[in-house]
């Protein structure tokens, strides 16, 4: 096993790569972090707010994928409070029982920022099909909620309009993997390896599911696609998971 020589970060992690010094991918780019002008970033930032806000009169000019983590805090902030955005969120509540902490936290950025959220609740019956099988054939138990979390806004953002749709991070980069480019466009963060591709027919064959249980769990289609604008925060803005941490507590 391999080790990044600056943080120990072992090579099992997935999509991780390393450089001719053993330098880990997520080590680089935080080191590249140094030589960008967050200033100019961030007017570049407040060019694609502005060319969305009010696009759709007083309904919603912009959609945020949530969680109700530390993260999904500040992207909320970011972009109603500071961005003077009119934001609609989006989230996938898993099947498991929620902790009461993670209750509060949804209902939290609701509370605190005036926000309507739309959750998507899974099919149950799908869930646990798929659940075993991409387990037992994959490792991947939660593929199923995993692949919603990424598709489901998209799908959302379709319907209410809202190109503008934002995400925290961008993983590939930040950490390493198969869509390993610094660029501010989320379009195409399904290949970032959490929620990738799995075969809908093998789904169908090996489970019993039904095309019509796995709809959602489809990528918008290119025409789709070309109307949504996603972007990442942590290109526009250097990433700090715990300041949005203290900034949530």
């Amino acid at each position: 096993m391999k080790y990044c020589t600056k943080c120990v970060m072992p090579s099992t992690r997935p999509g991780i790569t390393f450089d001719e010094n053993g330098v880990c991918s997520a080590c680089q780019s935080y080191e590249r972090r140094k030589t960008i002008d967050w200033d100019a970033r961030f007017k570049e930032f407040e060019k694609l707010c502005d060319k969305y806000r009010g696009i759709n009169g007083n309904a919603y000019d912009c959609a945020i994928a949530v969680s109700g983590g530390k993260d999904s805090h500040y992207q909320v902030h970011l972009m109603k409070e500071v961005m003077g955005m009119n934001p609609i969120l989006f989230s996938v509540e898993d099947n498991f029982p929620m902790t009461e902490a993670g209750k509060h936290n949804l209902k939290n950025i609701s509370d605190e920022f005036g926000c309507n959220i739309i959750s998507l609740k899974p099919d149950i019956k799908t869930q646990k099909k798929l659940m075993r099988y991409t387990f037992e054939k994959y490792g991947k138990p939660t593929w199923f909620i995993d692949r919603l979390i990424y598709t489901y806004p998209m799908h959302m953002a379709v319907k209410f309009n809202t190109p503008l749709l934002v995400y925290g991070e961008n993983v590939s980069y930040e950490y390493g993997g198969a869509d390993y480019i610094e660029t501010y466009s989320a379009k195409n963060q399904l290949s970032n390896g959490v929620a990738s591709d799995i075969d809908l027919n093998e789904l169908i064959a090996n489970t019993g599911v039904s095309m019509k249980d796995l709809e959602m769990t489809k990528a918008p289609s290119k025409s789709e696609m070309d109307l949504l604008d996603p972007m990442y925060v942590s290109y526009f803005l250097p990433w700090n998971s715990y300041a949005n941490y203290k900034f949530a507590s």
